[in-house]
């Protein structure tokens, strides 16, 4: 009878651990995924932003304008 139970227990540990891994690869492979779509998505207009952006450097007091 105390063999029946350990098997219940070790069957439920065992599929309880698979669920944890498929969770696990799951996870990882949707964070990814995200991840290159972010880095691979582009504003419409990046490429002519880079091209023909502002070209003199303004000190970042002038465009923040912290505390004032």
């Amino acid at each position: 009878m105390s063999a029946s139970t350990t098997d219940d227990g070790g069957r439920s540990r065992r599929s309880g651990l698979i669920l944890l891994g498929v969770s696990l690869l799951a996870g990882l492979g949707m964070a990814f995924a995200a991840a290159s779509t972010i880095v691979s998505s582009n504003g419409p207009q990046d490429s002519t932003a880079v091209v023909e952006g502002q070209q003199t450097i303004i000190p970042a007091e002038e465009l923040l304008n912290y505390g004032g």
